[in-house]
């Protein structure tokens, strides 16, 4: 995969700016909620109304992990995925490690790919299954095709835990086509952290293709085992390489501002017990970083930046032919 050096600049530019821009926003005079007779209005009391209140982000709350998670059919399901948005994580403060995986079936491209590491506020680790029958791979600068999310009948059965350090922080299971879990205020950095995976595939041909590009990934028998269907997979060190804008500079600064974003979190939330009440202390205490809290994983920024790219590139190419 090959990247113009002047969109990799854009990035790790852009990557400075936003970090920049949220130290002053999250650092300046706190915005308050509005009051009744000088108390506070809460936003909340249960979790069926956090999840309501958060349901626009594709996102809810798992009370028994204190996780958050993906819906099954959030706004990011019409989206699909490309290498782009890896190349984009780190200008919108998500230092992740990125795994695809891919493969042909069916007479389709096939991605499964897996994402662990800090997503601005949390903790957080993907998997995702998508694919295509379309053979172009020219998009934007460098080769890659965009996949679309998989239908349901093609969600396979997925069970995930992601460690930190060795220590557990959540396990999924579940039929979908993107598991998800995310620790809000929970800082890591993505070396600390290591997912085991398990993949129950449709049929055997399917499995195979899968361990082929799973090999051609870079994986050895020592890192995944086979049963029947099933595929488990350890993921720690990725064997891919990873997005150009995971550079030294723009790592460094991004996490320097996520871990202070999760300290102030701590700090603000450390007396209470409850999300709910975490969440309300934090909109309270500091409206802008509880809009950062509640937007967890992906978000539309991410999504939206590839449209946003190719209507500039169509116009600068438009200009170009004007002058000519």
């Amino acid at each position: 995969m090959t990247m113009d050096p002047v969109w990799t600049g854009v990035f790790i530019g852009a990557s400075a700016l936003v970090i920049i821009v949220l130290s002053i926003i999250i650092n300046r005079k706190h915005k308050k909620t509005a009051s009744i007779a000088g108390k506070p209005v809460p936003l909340f009391s249960t979790i069926p109304e956090l999840n309501e209140a958060i349901e626009f982000t594709g996102f809810a709350y798992d009370e028994s992990q204190d996780i958050f998670y993906s819906l099954m059919n959030p706004w990011q399901r019409d989206f699909g995925y490309c290498r782009f948005y890896d190349e984009a994580m780190a200008t919108l403060s998500m230092i992740i490690d990125a795994e695809p995986i891919y493969f042909d079936y069916d007479g389709r491209h096939w991605l499964i790919q897996f994402w662990k590491g800090q997503y601005g506020m949390t903790t957080g680790g993907e998997v995702g299954i998508y694919c295509t029958d379309s053979d172009d791979t020219e998009l934007i600068d460098w080769n890659g095709r965009l996949y679309k999310c998989v239908s349901d009948d093609e969600r396979l059965d997925i069970y995930q835990t992601l460690y930190k350090n060795s220590h557990p922080l959540f396990t999924r299971h579940e039929k979908h086509w993107w598991l998800t879990g995310f620790v809000l205020g929970e800082f890591s950095q993505p070396e600390e952290l290591s997912m085991i995976i398990r993949l129950t595939f449709k049929d055997l041909e399917m499995r195979d293709a899968f361990l082929k590009g799973l090999r051609e990934a870079g994986y050895s028998p020592q890192e995944y085992r086979v049963k029947r269907d099933m595929v488990a997979i350890y993921y720690g060190t990725p064997h891919t390489s990873q997005p150009l804008t995971r550079t030294k500079i723009t790592d460094s600064l991004t996490q320097s501002r996520n871990r202070e974003f999760c300290e102030i979190y701590q700090r603000i939330t450390a007396p209470f017990n409850s999300i709910t009440d975490k969440l309300n202390a934090l909109r309270q205490e500091n409206e802008e970083l509880y809009n950062m809290a509640i937007h967890f994983g992906k978000q539309r920024e991410l999504f939206q930046s590839l449209n946003k790219l190719k209507r500039e590139r169509e116009a600068a190419n438009d200009n170009q032919q004007s002058s000519e």
